[in-house]
């Protein structure tokens, strides 16, 4: 993706709770500077596991 604002994060935030409800997890791929320091800021790196790949992504998951 190219933009996130609030609207964005609250959309993925709800989405992780409603994953964690099921007992399942959310991993975001992200390699875009600009969008992490959004993470950052926001202080989500800490709720979000944020990976530069789906490969990497994948591979946490084990």
């Amino acid at each position: 993706m190219d933009f996130l604002d609030s609207t964005g994060l609250g959309v993925l935030v709800g989405g992780l709770k409603r994953v964690r409800a099921h007992e399942g997890s959310l991993r975001l791929v992200c390699n875009q500077e600009r969008i992490l320091k959004i993470f950052r800021i926001t202080g989500l790196t800490k709720v979000f596991p944020i990976h530069t790949s789906v490969e990497e992504a994948v591979a946490a998951t084990d």
